[in-house]
């Protein structure tokens, strides 16, 4: 619910500035290793990249988390610049608040997407998971991201109290979640399964 007479402003505090830009360096700190790491490995019917060897051209050949990250900003920044009216903290911060909370939420979300795409990797011990038709593997991607948001969304709202929702945002019954985060994780994933899988088919049909 939103109260005008209680309304405060908030502005973004040097503290969240630093935490922005280390999540940012922690971020492709971990991208950076997870490459480095995962090179040494072969992927079934395809020869092993050698360590430190990407070429800029066929990155996402070679990374299909690339890929993902690539097709995953537009939709989740989309996403949250949608739903961000839906929290209190459209109405109650500034604007250089507003855009701080958009693009740390975003980051927030691609760095999820990463965690849970690297989690199945494992399983299948394979990243090229994503271009094959496991039904399981399809259905653990969504699960952990749903997963991951019931839990985030329940302790940032009735524990830390780190956000709030509006009178407008749907509310998912039995777990009192909002709805819209609900439904972005169950939307995103397999749409973004979809492109990579309809980008592969297009680039393995291409005459060489």
């Amino acid at each position: 619910m939103v109260d005008s007479s209680t309304h405060h402003t908030t502005h973004i505090s040097w503290f969240e500035l630093v935490e922005f830009g280390l999540s940012i360096g922690i971020a492709l700190l971990v991208i950076i290793l997870f490459f480095c790491f995962y090179n040494r490995f072969r992927v079934s019917g395809s020869k092993a990249a050698k360590p430190f060897s990407m070429i800029p051209m066929d990155l996402c050949e070679k990374h299909p988390e690339c890929m993902l990250i690539m097709l995953a900003l537009p939709l989740q920044l989309l996403w949250e610049v949608a739903q961000f009216p839906l929290y209190t903290v459209w109405h109650e911060g500034d604007w250089a608040y507003i855009l701080y909370g958009l693009i740390h939420c975003t980051l927030g979300d691609l760095l999820i997407l990463l965690v849970i795409f690297w989690v199945v990797s494992l399983l299948n011990k394979s990243r090229f998971w994503v271009y094959e038709s496991g039904f399981t593997s399809f259905v653990l991607f969504i699960f952990l991201g749903l997963v991951y948001t019931i839990y985030s969304e329940i302790v940032n709202t009735r524990i830390k109290g780190t956000w709030g929702y509006t009178e407008s945002m749907p509310i998912v019954p039995v777990i009192e979640i909002g709805g819209a985060p609900f439904m972005q994780w169950l939307l995103i994933p397999p749409v973004l399964i979809w492109l990579m899988r309809l980008l592969q088919a297009s680039r393995m049909s291409r005459p060489v």
